[in-house]
């Protein structure tokens, strides 16, 4: 049996997606053999309100047997989006990256559009539709300052006060929502904290944590890579791209095909809102 798996998290610049095909073992000792497939295309593509259409990317599937699992870009696909009987073609990005995006200034995405998005790719159209949700309502903070007890000077076997160093964040929730925080630093020149481990993405001064059906998030210290200002930005998740995460957490041994809203390929097309706060960490 062939099973289709999608792996996806939340954007590059804070989610990446990807389509793998994997070949499972039958029950008991025999193994079915492995057969011919044909590469699909994976529509990763997410709209931000009030953000440049930007983060749209289309690959092919792979399989896990390969020995260059990472997904191939494709170049030379026409993609378009409509909203509200409007058409808006976006061009490559330069690179061979697979992303593409809208170059003019005649787009914004505003909360409550509804748009369709169309690529045709070697002869293949694919389709799909989202609507831009709600933001999730005004950010609070504890504190606009977090402070980090410097772990280098800490004697040992005393246990540092981190109190000061919590920062809570709240937002107005809505049943059943999804929400994600990120935290990006800010500061052209970085000094480190330490390092960061656990379930946090770390890409490049920015913080990307779980989805979370709280209406709150805490954030200690010792979680963030550098001192100095940052930007946090809590986003609400589109029912489709909270699908998608769901249908991601899958065991091993029973791979079903993922969740996905693009008609004639695989992949996610959503969007999403946000709202921001403003905070400083120092030093102790």
């Amino acid at each position: 049996m062939l099973t289709l798996r999608l792996h996806s998290s939340l954007r590059p610049s804070l989610l990446v997606a990807s389509a793998c095909v994997v070949a499972l073992a039958a029950c008991g000792s025999s193994t079915e053999p492995v057969v011919d497939y044909s590469a699909q295309p994976v529509v990763r593509a997410y709209l931000y309100a009030g953000e440049p259409v930007s983060d749209i990317q289309l690959t092919w599937t792979t399989t896990l047997a390969a020995e260059d699992t990472i997904p191939i870009p494709i170049n030379d696909a026409n993609v378009v989006l409509r909203r509200n009987g409007v058409t808006y073609t976006l061009v490559k990005a330069p690179g061979d990256s697979g992303y593409y995006r809208y170059v003019g200034n005649d787009l914004v995405v505003r909360v409550g559009d509804v748009f369709s998005l169309e690529a045709n790719v070697a002869g293949l159209t694919l389709t799909a539709t989202t609507k831009v949700p709600a933001p999730p309502g005004a950010v609070s903070l504890s504190s606009d300052t977090v402070k980090i007890p410097d772990f280098a000077s800490i004697v040992p076997g005393l246990r540092p006060d981190i109190a000061a160093a919590r920062l809570t964040i709240r937002w107005p929730g809505s049943s059943g929502a999804l929400y994600y925080v990120t935290v990006e630093n800010l500061e052209t020149t970085r000094t480190p904290v330490i390092d960061t481990t656990g379930a946090i993405r770390f890409i490049g001064g920015r913080l990307i944590f779980p989805p979370t059906a709280a209406d709150s998030f805490q954030i200690v210290g010792p979680m963030l890579t550098y001192l100095g200002r940052h930007r946090l930005r809590v986003f609400r998740i589109n029912e489709e791209y909270a699908q998608l995460y769901a249908s991601r957490q899958q065991d091993s041994r029973d791979l079903n095909e993922p969740l996905t809203n693009i008609h004639g390929g695989l992949g996610v097309f959503s969007a999403f809102a946000s709202d921001t706060a403003r905070f400083v960490a120092v030093r102790q």
